[in-house]
């Protein structure tokens, strides 16, 4: 895979890299409800800056959620538009899995990932590192309320994510932790993204996916996905 286009919607960063065997280039910005509008524009101005066009591309990796409901819509959206134009596969990445894999832990350690996803609620999940960097689940993705977190947060587990700022409020257990710790407040990115991908991909943990499996994931009840090539909306 030489030549791949990684992209994030899934919060208020709009978040895209591009990476060629001599370079990498990317855009990552807040630009909340402003996805769809520059979104690509600012690809097709990252694949002009290493000399690329569409059909260069071998590989689209994409956040495929949890997170913001339109953000993750307009990136599924874009990458089938993109891979289908490009005749290339897809690689669909957890957002919350993305955002552990940016915290470089170390093969053993345990991560907590937290996403705000509004109305008193986060997107959550744990990984433990294995042998090769790759954050691997314990346990499903979820969205709860954070004062359903019931196991206690020991001294020795990484926080990442915004989830854990969003203001909630937190089970005694967990917020006295999270008060004497460094939290990472990452957003997810769209080269940590690729970089997992790629990670994942050495490994023989994932496969890339045609086109038209270039499908969200949104954890919230209640949503249909118009499985349908698109390039923006």
């Amino acid at each position: 895979m030489n030549n791949i286009l990684s992209i994030d919607t899934t919060a208020d960063i709009c978040s895209i890299a591009v990476q060629t065997p001599d370079r990498a280039v990317r855009f990552h910005e807040q630009r909340p409800r402003q996805h769809a509008k520059i979104l690509l524009p600012e690809i097709e101005r990252l694949l002009t800056e290493v000399e690329l066009s569409v059909p260069d591309l071998d590989l689209i990796v994409f956040g495929r959620g949890p997170g913001s409901f339109t953000g993750v819509r307009i990136a599924a959206g874009v990458t089938q538009g993109l891979a289908f134009s490009a005749g290339c596969p897809v690689m669909p990445v957890s957002t919350l899995q993305s955002l552990a894999f940016s915290s470089q832990g170390a093969a053993g350690d345990c991560i907590w990932t937290a996403l705000d996803a509004r109305m008193n609620e986060i997107y959550f999940a744990r990984y433990v590192v294995n042998e090769q960097g790759i954050p691997v689940a314990i346990d499903e993705e979820q969205v709860l309320p954070p004062s359903a977190i019931t196991e206690e947060l020991s001294a020795s587990v990484l926080l990442v994510g915004n989830g854990w700022q969003a203001g909630y409020t937190l089970p005694m257990a967990v917020q006295v932790n999270i008060d004497q710790k460094p939290v990472q407040f990452a957003l997810p990115d769209a080269f940590d993204s690729l970089k997992l991908a790629q990670r994942l991909l050495a490994a023989d943990m994932a496969t890339p996916v045609s086109a038209d499996q270039a499908i969200p994931v949104y954890l919230r009840d209640n949503v249909t996905w118009d499985n349908k090539p698109k390039v923006g909306s």
